[in-house]
C-alpha cells in the first residue's frame, strides 16, 4: 500500500509541476496538495476507525514523525515541525483554489512544490532534498 500511494503522490506532483509550468496555478495547487496528501498517507498507513484521513488530521500526524521514530516525544514540536506551516498553507491554497477560485501566488506555490518534493524524499528515505 505504501508504494501504491507514493506512486500516486509522484504522479500528482508531476501533474502539479506541469500545470505550474503552464501558468495554471490554481490547478497546480490542488494537484500539489493531493500529492502531499497521498504521500503522507503512504507514510502513516491507513487511519484507525475511519476509511480515509481527514485533511488537517493527516498533517498533524505526519509532522509528529512517529512513523519515522516511534519513540519520539509525544509532546513539544513534531519531528517534522518545519513542514506543518507549508502543508497547512498548501491545504489552504487548495481550498481557496477549488472552492473560491482565488488566485494563487506564483512565488509561494513555487516554494510549496519544493516542499512536496521534500516530503516525498523524506518518505523514500532520501532526506530533506
Amino acid at each position: 500500500m505504501i508504494n501504491y500511494r507514493l506512486d500516486i503522490a509522484k504522479k500528482y506532483l508531476d501533474d502539479a509541476v506541469d500545470l505550474f509550468d503552464r501558468s495554471r496555478f490554481n490547478s497546480s495547487a490542488s494537484r500539489a496538495y493531493y500529492s502531499s496528501y497521498q504521500a503522507m498517507w503512504a507514510a502513516l498507513g491507513n487511519p484507525k476507525d475511519v476509511k480515509i484521513w481527514r485533511h488537517l488530521a493527516i498533517i498533524k500526524h505526519f509532522v509528529r514523525g512517529y512513523w519515522i521514530k516511534p519513540d519520539y516525544p509525544k509532546t513539544g514540536p513534531g519531528l517534522l515541525e518545519n513542514k506543518r506551516l507549508p502543508l497547512r498553507r498548501l491545504y489552504s491554497y487548495r481550498i481557496k483554489s477549488d472552492y473560491d477560485g482565488a488566485n494563487v501566488d506564483y512565488h509561494v506555490l513555487e516554494q510549496l512544490l519544493k516542499v512536496v518534493k521534500q516530503i516525498i524524499n523524506i518518505i523514500e528515505g532520501k532526506g530533506d532534498k
